[in-house]
C-alpha cells in the first residue's frame, strides 16, 4: 500500500467528464515482419512485461470518507481485454483519420476501479504502418515517468531482449479502515515534522526572494504579474481536437546556437509566432504578450519512479512583436528569469500536501470551475502551457518494426484549452497538440503555423548571418593590414 501525493492525487481531484486528466504518447510504427498480427504480438508482448512496471499493477482506494488522499494497492486481477483492444482504421487509413480517432478516444476516462492505462492498437495505416495509443492517467505519470515506460516496454534492436518471468509474489489483502485511516494520521503528522525541520532552508529560501523583490524595485522588471484574456481562457467542453508536426531536432539547435539561446527557448519562439498568426487570423490577437507555463521537472538524474516530479514557472511569449529574432530574445531573457526565480525556492517547494478533506474540497472546486464557469469570471493567469519532454536519442522497436514517431496526447482543462507539448525522439521533434475543439477547431492550421514559424526563425537567422560575413570578413581584412603595418 501506498499513499499518493498531493501532487499525484491532484490529477484525481481535477478531473471531470469535461476534463479527464489522462495523458497518452502516440507511438506510430512501421510495418511488422510478414505474417504477424500487430494486436496479438502487442497484446502477448505487454503481458509478458507486465511485472516491470508496478504501475500495471496498481489501482486506487479511497480514503474513508475521503479524509485523505487515495492509495494504491497491489491488483493481479489484469483484465487485458479491457487495457489492450484493437482498433482498425477504415481504408485509406490517413493521418488524419488517426488524429480523428485518437481525439475522440482521449475523450473517454479511465475506469478507477481498474489501474489506470490502456493501450489501443491501431492499425490500417497507409504504408501498412501501425500505431499504439497508451493512455495513462496523469495521477501515476509525468513526462519522464512516461520515458521510462516507453524505455522498458520497447527495445533497441529489431529482436526484443528475453524478458525474466515475475518472480512469486505475496497477494496483497486490500488495507482496512484501520489501516486507512491511521496512515492518514502518519501522514499528516510526518509532513509536519519535515515542516519543521525544513525551517533552516526556508529561511535561506525567503531570503533570497526578499533580495530579488528588493532588485525588481529598483530595475522595474517586466515580470510576468497577469495574463491577457484570449479565446482559449475559457471553460471546456469534452471534445477534443488533435494536431501533430515534426520538425528537425539539429537544425532547432543550430538556431539556439546562433542566438546563444536554449532549445527550449527556442520551442517556445517557433509555438509564439505560430499562436501569434493563429490569433491574428480570428482577429483574436491581444496587444500584451501571451504568457505560457512551462512544466520544469523536478527528477533528479537517473530516477525511474513512476510518479509525478514537476513543478511549472512562467514566461511571457512576446507575442505583441512581429520580429522572429526580436521575440526569441525576449522569451530568452523571460525565461532566464523565471528560473532564476525557480531556483531561489525549488529546494524547499513541498512535494507532498495534505489536509483532512481534501479530495471532497478539491473535487468539489473542480466540478463547480467547470458548471459555474468560472474562468470567463476571473482574470487567467496563463494561456497556454507549452511542455518539452526529452525523449530518445536511438531508435526504438516494437515486434520488429522501427518506432517513426512519438507524439504526445496531452490534458486540458477549464481556462487552459490548449496544450502544446512536444518530445525528441532521434533527430526530431514530435509535436502533438491538444485543444477543446469548440475553441479550436481548426488545430490543422495551427499545427501547420508551428512548421512554418520554424521556417521562417531559421531563414531570419540565416540572413542575419549573411549579413554579418561580410562585416567579419572587413574586420579581417582590416586586422590583417594593421598586422602587416607593424611588421
Amino acid at each position: 500500500m501506498e499513499r499518493l501525493s498531493g501532487l499525484d492525487a491532484s490529477f484525481l481531484y481535477g478531473e471531470t467528464p469535461e476534463t479527464p486528466t489522462h495523458t497518452a504518447p502516440l507511438w506510430i510504427f512501421d510495418s511488422v515482419p510478414e505474417g504477424k498480427s500487430p494486436f496479438q504480438s502487442f497484446r502477448e508482448h505487454i503481458k509478458a512485461r507486465l511485472h516491470l512496471l508496478p504501475f500495471f499493477h496498481r489501482k486506487l482506494v479511497l480514503s474513508p470518507i475521503q479524509l485523505d488522499h487515495p492509495v494504491w494497492i497491489d491488483d493481479d486481477d489484469i483484465d487485458l481485454d479491457y487495457h489492450v483492444r484493437r482498433v482498425a482504421l477504415p481504408k485509406p487509413g490517413t493521418d488524419q483519420q488517426l488524429r480523428t480517432l485518437v481525439s475522440r478516444l482521449h475523450m473517454i476516462l479511465l475506469d478507477r476501479a481498474r489501474p489506470l492505462w490502456q493501450f489501443y492498437v491501431i492499425e490500417g495505416l497507409q504504408g501498412g504502418r501501425f500505431a499504439i495509443y497508451a493512455k495513462l492517467h496523469h495521477a501515476a505519470v509525468d513526462g519522464g515517468a512516461g520515458m521510462v515506460i516507453m524505455e522498458t516496454i520497447f527495445s533497441a534492436s529489431p529482436e526484443p531482449a528475453e524478458v525474466p518471468p515475475p518472480p512469486p509474489k505475496k497477494k496483497e489483502a486490500p488495507p482496512n479502515l484501520f489501516e486507512l485511516i491511521s496512515t492518514s494520521y502518519a501522514s499528516f503528522f510526518r509532513q509536519q515534522q519535515q515542516f519543521f525541520e525544513s525551517w533552516p532552508e526556508i529561511s535561506k529560501a525567503l531570503a533570497n526572494v526578499g533580495r530579488r523583490l528588493a532588485e525588481d524595485v529598483e530595475k522595474r522588471p517586466d515580470l510576468p504579474a497577469a495574463a491577457p484574456r484570449t479565446i482559449f481562457n475559457t471553460t471546456v467542453s469534452n471534445q477534443r481536437s488533435l494536431g501533430t508536426c515534426t520538425i528537425p531536432l539539429g537544425e532547432t539547435k543550430d538556431i539556439g546556437k546562433a542566438l546563444d539561446a536554449k532549445l527550449n527557448d527556442v520551442v517556445m519562439a517557433i509555438c509564439a509566432g505560430a499562436l501569434r498568426r493563429y490569433l491574428q487570423k480570428r482577429d483574436s490577437l491581444p496587444a500584451e504578450s501571451l504568457i505560457t507555463a512551462v512544466p520544469v521537472s523536478l527528477r533528479e538524474p537517473g530516477n525511474t519512479d513512476i510518479n509525478n516530479q514537476v513543478t511549472t514557472m512562467l514566461c511571457r511569449l512576446a507575442t505583441d512583436g512581429a520580429d522572429p529574432i526580436e521575440r526569441l530574445r525576449a522569451i530568452k531573457a523571460s525565461s532566464k528569469d523565471s528560473k532564476a526565480r525557480l531556483s531561489d525556492i525549488k529546494d524547499v517547494m513541498p512535494r507532498d500536501i495534505s489536509w483532512f478533506g481534501a479530495p471532497i474540497v478539491m473535487t468539489a472546486l473542480a466540478r463547480m470551475s467547470g458548471q459555474a464557469n468560472l474562468p470567463e469570471a476571473f482574470p487567467p493567469i496563463v494561456n497556454v502551457l507549452i511542455s518539452n519532454v526529452p525523449g530518445p536519442r536511438k531508435e526504438k522497436y516494437c515486434l520488429g518494426a522501427k518506432m517513426l514517431h512519438v507524439y504526445p496526447v496531452s490534458a486540458i482543462g477549464h481556462g487552459l484549452a490548449l496544450n502544446i507539448t512536444l518530445i525528441s525522439y532521434l533527430d526530431q521533434l514530435d509535436f502533438g497538440l491538444i485543444a477543446c475543439r469548440a475553441v479550436v477547431p481548426d488545430i490543422d492550421k495551427l499545427t501547420a503555423y508551428i512548421v512554418e514559424e520554424f521556417e521562417e526563425l531559421k531563414r531570419a537567422v540565416e540572413q542575419r548571418r549573411s549579413k554579418a560575413e561580410p562585416r567579419r570578413e572587413k574586420n579581417q581584412a582590416k586586422r590583417e593590414q594593421r598586422t602587416a603595418v607593424r611588421a
